[in-house]
């Protein structure tokens, strides 16, 4: 190990690159052990084994997993996963810590465990002011957003098809008002770049974007979410309350999407907010609601009106959001949208990437020949790879034998075949992993079994490459 820093090596304090690998490794306030592939101990700093109460010769050459059997080291050293953060117990004592794979030549060697907290009070204490920190960091990320949110215009929406430009020239009429939106479409179609856009080119665009998935909030928190709480509204609450997301996007748009996610008990108080204009958050205790301006778009690519029938989602709030409908068209209904799509990606990452990829007039039209489940975003996600297959041969230009790789030969279909009536479809959840398993399989075979290779070639870190493999039980390749 080499420290080159000129401060190291030119230090006038009496620092060596001894002392400072010393002062690294034996870090009073940080127990740190190593052990080999088999799980063996070959090292303990000087706090590993004061706080843990060890003496080094009933410990050094042992199995970890003698000493610490509710520790994550032997998963780490099987998977190459690091394993962060976790609690496990000696001497009827907690402590936090984590651990980190040693990777050489592309094998794991070793792993690497350091604790975090000595004390798991101090765990807790750590964790008490993090959650005080909680709502101005959530505030400060809706301001980002918004702010991020200006870039969107129709410049941005790509697409001359005629039943595309029915869709474009609807969502610039609905911009000029002030009407609640309801945005439908399949995933991938651009739910949130036109609800970004239509926006940006309303009468509110100096105003907040706030955009809330509603499948992503647990069930118990939507509500604290949507209209915030005051101080002490329920245990864990933070001391000064919370500004929810109808309050932030006051004078300006919030943007609801995956409504249909939504439970049956906040679609009524999402109701009353709709019909009165007033929102009263949890643990109020004022005597009136609070007023709001907000426009509300909401989004979904599930079908409302089969989800009331099934009793799913209530009428009368449908009803309220569908003044205006905008659909969405998949990719698979605007064919003559494909090319141009394919050049403005590729225009786009040229330019954060200061490079000059092309793409071959065959690997447009397999692209063309592609039913894409996954619409724009599917389309996106090829392109990217497609740079890095080019990147790997030294080229500047996506061929038709790079799209044959990311399709694979067993998803390879014309869209004839993907609709024919002996063909049976499989859910576009199925569908996506199987491409990525194909995919994985084929570039692990590539390289010959090298994961580190591998990883490399799919542009993902390696220990997402090892959770694939597992998941897809791939371990014999």
């Amino acid at each position: 190990m080499t420290l080159t820093s000129d401060f190291i090596l030119n230090s006038k304090l009496g620092y060596t690159e001894e002392t400072i690998i010393d002062f690294i490794i034996n870090d009073p306030y940080s127990g740190v052990t190593l052990v080999d592939y088999l799980g063996r101990i070959i090292f303990g700093n000087d706090t590993f084994f004061k706080d843990f109460e060890l003496d080094k010769k009933d410990v050094l050459g042992h199995y970890i997993k003698d000493l610490f059997p509710s520790g994550k080291i032997m998963e780490v050293a099987k998977s190459g996963i690091p394993q962060k953060g976790y609690v496990f117990t000696v001497n009827e004592k907690d402590f936090v810590a984590s651990s980190y794979p040693i990777i050489s030549d592309r094998k794991i060697i070793g792993v690497i465990a350091r604790s975090v907290f000595l004390n798991i009070e101090d765990a807790k204490e750590f964790a008490k002011r993090m959650s005080s920190y909680e709502g101005e960091l959530k505030h400060l990320r809706d301001i980002v957003q918004q702010d991020s949110s200006t870039k969107y215009d129709f410049t941005n929406i790509i697409g001359e098809s005629e039943v595309f430009i029915k869709v474009k020239r609807l969502a610039k009429v609905i911009a000029n008002n002030d009407n609640t939106v309801l945005i439908t479409g399949e995933s991938g179609t651009g739910k949130d770049l036109f609800a970004k856009t239509i926006h940006n080119s309303s009468i509110r665009k100096n105003g907040p974007f706030i955009r809330l998935n509603c499948a992503t909030i647990p069930q118990q928190l939507i509500e604290s979410e949507l209209f915030g709480y005051d101080k002490g509204a329920f245990t864990g609450a933070l001391n000064n309350g919370k500004k929810g997301k109808f309050e932030l996007a006051n004078k300006g748009t919030i943007f609801l999407d995956e409504i249909g996610e939504l439970p049956l008990a906040m679609q009524a108080k999402l109701l009353t907010v709709l019909q009165e204009k007033e929102i009263e958050p949890l643990g109020s205790q004022a005597t009136l609601p609070r007023k709001i301006d907000v426009r509300i778009i909401a989004a979904t690519n599930q079908n409302l009106q089969k989800m009331i029938e099934e009793g799913l989602f209530r009428q009368d709030l449908y009803y309220r959001l569908n003044v205006i409908t905008l659909a969405l068209p998949p990719l698979r209904n605007r064919n003559d949208d494909i090319i141009p799509l394919i050049h403005w990606i590729l225009h786009k990452r040229n330019s954060e990437l200061g490079s000059k990829f092309t793409i071959e007039t065959d690997a447009q039209k397999l692209l063309l020949e592609y039913n894409w489940p996954g619409n724009v975003r599917e389309l996106e996600n090829f392109i990217e790879k497609g740079i890095w297959l080019a990147t790997l041969e030294s080229s500047s230009s996506i061929k038709a034998s790079h799209i044959r790789e990311l399709l694979g030969k067993t998803v390879i279909h014309s869209k004839s075949l993907l609709i024919s009536n002996d063909t049976e479809l499989p859910t576009l959840k199925n569908y996506i992993e199987l491409c990525e398993k194909k995919l994985i399989e084929k570039t692990l075979k590539t390289t010959n079994g090298d994961k580190k290779t591998a990883a490399d070639m799919l542009n993902m870190h390696i220990s997402g490459l090892y959770k694939k493999i597992n998941k897809y039980d791939l371990d014999n390749l």
